[in-house]
C-alpha cells in the first residue's frame, strides 16, 4: 500500500500582489504607493474565508507577512 502526500503549496507573492493590488509606479519616495499595495493585499486576503486561505496555501496568521513580502518584490 502506498501513501500519497499532497506536495507543499509554494506561495506566488506577485501573482497574489498583481491580482489584489494596483500595477507597479516605479517612482515611490515616500512608500506611500507601497503602503496602499500592502493595504489592498492585505485587505483583499482577510476578505477572504479560511477555506479560500488554505486553498492558496495560507493561514490566516500568514496574511501580514504575505502583504508585506508582495510588495517588496514587486519593487
Amino acid at each position: 500500500m502506498s501513501v500519497a502526500t499532497a506536495a507543499p503549496y509554494s506561495i506566488d507573492f506577485r501573482s497574489i500582489a498583481d491580482s489584489l493590488a494596483p500595477g507597479a509606479i516605479r517612482f515611490d519616495p515616500l512608500g506611500i504607493v507601497s503602503g496602499y499595495k500592502a493595504y489592498m493585499i492585505y485587505t483583499g486576503l482577510a476578505a477572504k474565508s479560511d477555506a479560500e486561505l488554505a486553498d492558496i496555501g495560507l493561514k490566516r496568521t500568514d496574511i501580514s507577512r504575505v502583504a508585506m513580502q508582495a510588495v517588496n518584490l514587486v519593487r
